[in-house]
């Protein structure tokens, strides 16, 4: 009785793991797998690719191959009950410039569906998860352009390329490698192997610590791909910043993906601006310029533009300089200033250290997608 009663446990067991609660989506717990069908849109063959699969609800059908039946919501549900793990998507606000997550298989393959127009390899395709909103719902569901898999990198899309494909760069890169009629329903399956390829790391970097630090990279990279989180020490100096973040730019990558920030700091490439930028003629549009004094004091220029030459291709350029013994006052004025162009550009000497510039940073308010440092 009790080798019957362990039987019925294992097979209901079995059975809560494996579900096809509706025609369109199920998932396998046990295989870790989930399938779902779609529907072609048939966007023509010359069609430059921007997605895969989008949502029932996209408006961007038209540049999509198939168009998922089931809502992306219920789609993303399904992941997690396979025991899929989410990653961590593209979000350029955060500085997290390289998808990461777990590989997937996907059914029929890849390169039966698309065609890579440049001869490049395909990147691998992993479950990033998308980005969610407070109640946990992916915003893909809602918000367009309701991407299921973005062959760029788009921060809502559940699935992504492992790599840093920009939009833009991206365009062109893939068209349909199969016609398969209009309205015609196919079926995918995707499937997690249950091996996590990718490894987190927080990568302290402090003065007299960069060979130590370089090492580290070099030896973890070995062992598996890398989703690194750098930790710039308030200690550094301006200058050994610079020095620090040419050296990992040289590591950045596939392999080794340097993403985000530490609260309060500056992503790596802040510290690596373009050295025209110097120049104000140079600039494509006139953020506010902070700079740091000896004295303590902390200078914020906003540049004037005046357009009403009609004869000139170029703005007039005017520098209107504040100096500040206060950093919250100096940070509100910045704050004001960097709201339409969501840049600041720090000017600093190079044996300043970053713990005054963090203190800035963190009292800055607004969204700034944009911070570059330049030695004085």
């Amino acid at each position: 009785m009790k080798t019957k009663l362990a039987a019925a446990a294992l097979a209901a067991l079995a059975a809560s793991t494996t579900c096809a609660e509706r025609q369109d989506l199920a998932f396998d717990a046990q295989r870790h797998s989930v399938t779902f069908t779609a529907t072609s849109t048939d966007c023509g063959m010359d069609m430059q690719l921007e997605f895969l699969f989008v949502g029932p609800n996209s408006d961007r059908d038209y540049e999509a191959m198939f168009v998922t039946d089931a809502p992306i919501k219920d789609i993303a549900a399904a992941f997690e009950k396979a025991g899929i793990p989410a990653g961590r998507p593209y979000d350029p606000f955060a500085c997290r410039l390289w998808p990461a997550g777990v590989s997937l298989k996907i059914e029929p393959a890849l390169d039966t569906l698309v065609r890579e127009m440049r001869g490049d390899t395909t990147p691998r395709l992993l479950y990033a998860g998308g980005t969610r909103g407070a109640d946990g719902v992916p915003e893909a569901d809602t918000n367009m352009p309701a991407a299921v898999f973005a062959l760029y990198n788009c921060s809502q899309s559940l699935l992504q390329f492992n790599d840093s494909l920009e939009q833009s760069p991206t365009y062109g890169r893939f068209q349909p490698g199969v016609k398969i009629p209009k309205g015609e329903r196919r079926t995918f399956t995707l499937t997690w192997s249950g091996t996590n390829e990718i490894k987190t790391l927080d990568l302290i970097l402090a003065p007299g610590k960069l060979p130590e630090a370089m090492a580290t990279l070099r030896d973890k990279s070995r062992e598996s791909e890398l989703d690194v989180l750098c930790d710039f020490s308030p200690e550094l100096t301006v200058k050994e910043a610079g020095e620090i973040a040419t050296a990992l730019a040289m590591v950045d990558s596939v392999r080794v993906k340097l993403n985000g920030t530490k609260e309060g700091q500056f992503f790596f490439r802040a510290y690596l601006p373009l050295e025209k930028w110097r120049d104000r003629a140079e600039r494509l549009a006139q953020p506010p310029e902070v700079r740091f004094c000896a004295d303590g004091s902390i200078v914020v220029t906003e540049i004037k533009e005046d357009w009403s030459d009609e004869e000139s291709l170029d703005p007039k350029l005017t520098p209107v300089e504040r100096k500040f013994n206060d950093v919250a006052e100096a940070a509100r004025l910045a704050s004001s200033l960097a709201a339409r162009t969501m840049t600041v550009l720090v000017f600093a000497q190079p044996g300043e250290t970053l713990g005054r510039l963090y203190d800035f940073r963190r009292k800055v308010s607004g969204t700034i997608l944009n911070w570059y440092v330049f030695a004085e």
